[in-house]
């Protein structure tokens, strides 16, 4: 359910006073899931992929959101490629996020009450406890741009860092960072992506986040059952 305070949140995102959609605006989207399969993108040489998936086997996404990132790749400069950073996370591995956040939320800020550790931390990653996030549908992905020999582009941070240049259109940004956001944003919506406003790196086709973004009233991916 969305309470008030939430619903008005989200009135002043609609003004275009907020960046974001309320998390509660987002989880409260229907899902009519297609059940799509996850393939396997581990080894299509269009991408490069950050150190951490590389130790994968797998590097699992929707099979549409698959298709739509090599149609996206095809749009870029000759001399840039899109670097994978995140791809689908089964809930275990994001409970292990989740909680290496929140630590490190709390040394860093050791005046804040434990709610508002609790709010910072689920504002930039998806809390699995009661739930779900993205990239549980296989429907996100955390997505930046590289130079053909696999060398990352300056976007203004790293992966994951959150500071005052983490949102997509922050405003202390050097002109390469800025247009190399905009280079990325571009062609990953003509794709059918939605970014993450909070995250310049963070992009999802066909989940709850995507369909709150798309003014969509239900999205259709939900979380992957896992087996066992």
């Amino acid at each position: 359910m969305v309470n008030c305070k939430d619903k008005i949140k989200y009135l002043l995102y609609k003004a275009g006073l907020r960046n974001t959609i309320p998390a509660a605006v987002v989880n409260n989207v229907k899902i009519e899931d297609k059940n799509e399969p996850l393939v396997n993108i581990r080894n299509n040489s269009n991408f490069f992929f950050g150190k951490k998936l590389l130790v994968q086997e797998k590097i699992l996404v929707r099979q549409s959101v698959a298709i739509r990132l090599e149609k996206a790749s095809s749009l870029l400069p000759k001399n840039i490629k899109f670097k994978i950073y995140s791809a689908y996370r089964d809930k275990s591995t994001q409970m292990e996020m989740w909680q290496k956040r929140w630590r490190i939320n709390r040394s860093k800020y050791p005046n804040l009450t434990e709610e508002e550790i609790e709010n910072m931390t689920r504002g930039q990653i998806a809390n699995p406890t009661n739930g779900f996030g993205g990239h549980q549908t296989g429907g996100a992905i955390d997505i930046g741009l590289c130079d053909a020999q696999g060398r990352d582009l300056d976007m203004g941070t790293k992966i994951s860092e959150h500071n005052s240049k983490t949102r997509t259109s922050a405003s202390d940004l050097t002109d390469e960072q800025r247009n190399n956001r905009r280079l990325l944003h571009s062609v990953m919506e003509k794709q059918g992506f939605k970014n993450y406003p909070a995250e310049w790196w963070h992009f999802s086709y066909g989940d709850r986040m995507w369909a709150a973004y798309s003014n969509q009233q239900q999205c259709f991916y939900g979380a992957v059952r896992e087996k066992g």
